[in-house]
């Protein structure tokens, strides 16, 4: 069946979109666990989603194309790499430091994931709405342009820990941080943070703003210990 691709805007077949690529959720899977979507909303219940969240009502086959290689960096990079230096204050690990990234890829990986979450009618994605910063997302991912150093600027945490429940999948929501809008995703032991407003970045947050290949990841400890865990319980996982 077609429909109009929000990628080229032409009429053309819709193809399997994962906004959050497959391989996130394969994680999980491979843990043994049944995979299942834990909705935060009152009165709806868990789903099983063996392959994930997708949607085929948003891109065409040439312009999925376009999201390959930032959603294979953005795999290899939270995925497949593994050596997160320690970082300590008062005998405590505060967060981890990863070197070697390709910061302006990996935040076009992250606003990619923030823009097909903004124009997909999934309900996993209902509560993340771009509005008229869904054009400049949309531009910044065509062109391979990242943006100034507050144009979605991003902060990445890390659930830590031994418990399986730390790499669950939550819906997307929002949230405001001194004020200004954030949206957070749940990416496999991952939280992301990412701004959705044209204020600048909270100060509280811009010595995240990366301008070298290391990365700082904030320490958000067990998941079984955070404010998602009651979303867990909730969910009956």
């Amino acid at each position: 069946m077609k429909m109009v691709c929000k990628g080229c805007g032409e009429s053309r077949k819709g193809v399997r979109s994962h906004i959050i690529p497959e391989s996130f959720f394969r994680v999980i899977r491979d843990n043994d666990y049944t995979l299942k979507i834990i909705s935060t909303q009152p009165g709806e219940y868990s789903k099983k989603a063996p392959i994930g969240v997708y949607d085929s009502g948003i891109l065409c086959k040439n312009c999925e194309d376009l999201f390959s290689k930032l959603d294979d960096y953005g795999a290899k990079i939270l995925i497949s790499r593994k050596e997160l230096k320690p970082l300590f204050s008062n005998n405590s690990t505060v967060g981890f430091m990863l070197n070697g990234v390709d910061y302006r890829l990996l935040k076009l990986f992250f606003i990619s994931i923030l823009w097909r979450a903004s124009v997909s009618n999934m309900p996993f994605f209902k509560k993340v709405k771009l509005g008229t910063l869904e054009h400049e997302a949309k531009r910044l991912i065509w062109s391979g342009d990242s943006g100034g150093e507050h144009t979605f600027s991003f902060v990445l945490a890390k659930f830590t820990g031994d418990s399986s429940f730390n790499k669950a999948m939550l819906y997307p929501y929002p949230r405001r941080v001194a004020g200004t809008l954030y949206y957070l995703f749940y990416l496999a032991g991952y939280v992301l943070y990412i701004k959705a407003s044209s204020n600048p970045t909270p100060r509280v947050f811009r010595k995240f703003i990366s301008n070298s290949d290391e990365l700082i990841i904030v320490n958000r400890g067990d998941l079984l210990e955070s404010e998602e865990f009651d979303v867990l319980k909730q969910g009956n996982v």
